[in-house]
């Protein structure tokens, strides 16, 4: 009886030095599950796919932000909601001005790419609501916003805004997701496959091959800038409206397409409403030759690193030297200055306007190596 009582003991003993050893594994699988959860949202905090959370990047480790607009319309909300603090003023709309290590450290930059009115709208309506810090907001309009294409050349979407607080979803989207670990490693490839150099070719042709103006062009949406105008005010903050900077080449496609007065149309419309700061008047900025040594585009309308930050500073400036006040007083004469400008640009360019009038998308991907990277 003795021994049998031995062996029952000693059956559970063993079992539960077995329940031991697994409760350890247990313990042991969870702490490396929550170590590895953490050391992938540590990643991509350091390398920053996105450029939302630090100016300082490192040279040939995270400083060629290749998915700087990627998914930015389903992190954008989470972005906001992330990086406001400290923040009184905030750049939205389309990201033809953006975030390139301005140490601007109270202003935020929440744009998307190939942005529509309605978005944008609701962007800063969302903004506004979360960020009471927020004071001033300037918002990037240009021709483009107006057509109905977008579905054309995006391929996510605005998420609906749920919550102000922080939720685990916005800390999916920056920290955890698949996408952001992936392009975590995509911006340290390219980075070292760069050898550190973020721009290195111009695009003559990538903004204009692609776009054929076939769609609806309705400026009923002028409404909604208006709209959310009166909304920033009855909160509190100044809603500043300036059109984007493109390079002389884009002008002379939207006029071979045909929509030469449409685009000085909407410029009528929006003086109408509000007053804005134009930077696409001609300028010795916007008119050189995009070729090997053009410093200020990177193509027909994203301006490099420091023409970008030039805008950026002279926007904030109380004395603007590059943008050209609009109202509703001197747009006439203004978009009649445009027009003939061009028009004299033409004519000492003609095959370059032969050349652009003729572009097809195959042309989209030409490039040419910059003499001075940046």
């Amino acid at each position: 009886m003795t021994d049998k009582n031995e062996n029952l003991e000693n059956e559970k003993n063993v079992q539960n030095e077995e329940k031991k050893e697994d409760n350890k594994k247990e313990i042991l699988f969870v702490i490396l599950f929550v170590v590895l959860v953490l050391a992938i949202a540590l990643f991509n905090f350091i390398v920053d796919p996105y450029y939302i959370f630090r100016d300082s990047t490192i040279k040939g480790f995270n400083n060629v932000k290749t998915h700087k607009y990627s998914s930015k319309r389903t992190i954008i909300y989470s972005d906001i909601k992330i990086n406001n603090k400290g923040k009184d003023v905030a750049f939205t709309g389309n990201c033809l001005l953006s975030h390139y290590g301005s140490g601007l450290d109270n202003v935020g930059f929440f744009t998307v790419p190939v942005a529509k009115v309605a978005e944008v709208s609701n962007i800063i309506k969302n903004l506004i609501t979360v960020s009471p810090e927020i004071k001033t907001v300037y918002w990037g309009l240009f021709f483009d916003d107006f057509w109905n294409d977008k579905n054309d050349e995006v391929n996510d979407t605005l998420p609906d805004f749920s919550s102000k607080r922080i939720e685990l979803q916005d800390l999916v989207n920056l920290f955890f997701s698949y996408n952001t670990t992936k392009y975590s490693i995509e911006t340290i490839r390219d980075s070292v496959k760069n050898h550190g150099e973020d721009i290195i070719y111009v695009y003559p042709f990538r903004e204009i091959a692609k776009k054929k103006y076939d769609k609806q062009f309705s400026l009923e949406t002028i409404k909604t800038i208006e709209e959310t105008k009166e909304f920033a005010q009855k909160h509190g903050v100044n809603l500043v409206i300036y059109y984007s900077p493109i390079h002389v080449t884009k002008k002379m496609h939207v006029l071979s397409k045909g929509q030469w007065e449409n685009y000085q149309g909407l410029k009528r419309e929006i003086a109408a409403i509000t007053d804005f700061y134009d930077y696409s008047m001609f300028n010795k900025y916007n008119s050189s030759p995009l070729d090997e040594n053009n410093l200020y585009f990177v193509d027909n309308i994203h301006p490099a690193t420091d023409y970008n930050n030039l805008i950026v500073n002279d926007l904030l400036s109380n004395d603007k030297k590059i943008g050209v006040l609009v109202t509703k007083e001197n747009v006439k004469s203004l978009v009649s200055k445009d027009s003939t400008e061009l028009q004299k640009f033409i004519s000492n360019h003609k095959s370059l306007f032969d050349e652009i009038k003729n572009v097809s998308e195959n042309d989209s991907t030409t490039k040419i190596k910059k003499k001075f990277v940046q």
